[in-house]
């Protein structure tokens, strides 16, 4: 189309230039809110109060704790996946017990709190092997496992509780990475 043919086209008759108006606004618009999705900075602070971050061990009153490593994913392996607007954070741990008492790793025992306030519970579903639900006996350590929780889309940052005890709370900070569309065992060696 030649310059003269457009700006015929632009001064033509006032109803193309409604729909043209029209379709940039709605252009603009759709731009503006996919901005909004996607915040950029640095993540907010997880929620509460925290013992430690990722890579650190904690030990207190007859536990040592140590979160190994964090990854997210809309999907594990093929016949895994997370619900509409949801992906997966999933969390490396280890736990050692040097107490006298078992220690508890099931689900309400292991709580991702986010920041809205609510809780979620952990999955026995993901990369493996999994995190066992009952926790090592005294005297011994457990495999690092797998936990994993199913997050709302844009959740970036959280706090993971662990109470093995009634009477014992640890807590950590937990920034997940964007999520990946799929994640393997292989992807962690």
């Amino acid at each position: 189309m030649n310059t003269t043919a457009f700006r015929g086209v632009l001064s033509g008759p006032a109803w193309f230039r409604v729909i043209l108006a029209a379709v940039l606004g709605l252009t603009l618009l759709a731009c503006g809110q996919a901005e909004a999705v996607v915040s950029e900075g640095p993540p907010p602070d997880a929620p509460g109060r925290i013992d430690a971050q990722v890579g650190d061990t904690v030990e207190r009153d007859g536990v040592t704790i140590t979160v190994l490593k964090v990854a997210a994913t809309g999907a594990f392996g093929s016949n895994q996946y997370s619900a509409d607007a949801n992906f997966f954070i999933t969390i490396q741990i280890k736990v050692q017990n040097t107490g006298t008492t078992e220690l508890d790793q099931g689900a309400k025992a292991l709580v991702l709190e986010l920041p809205d306030g609510s809780q979620k519970t952990g999955l026995r579903i993901g990369l493996s092997p999994l995190l066992p639900t009952g926790g090592p006996a005294p005297g011994t350590t457990s495999d690092p496992g797998w936990r994993s929780w199913e997050v709302p889309e844009g959740t970036r940052a959280a706090t993971l509780s662990y109470r093995p005890r009634p009477d014992l709370e640890i807590r950590y900070a937990i920034f997940p990475p964007a999520p990946s569309t799929s994640l393997h065992p292989d992807d962690f060696r």
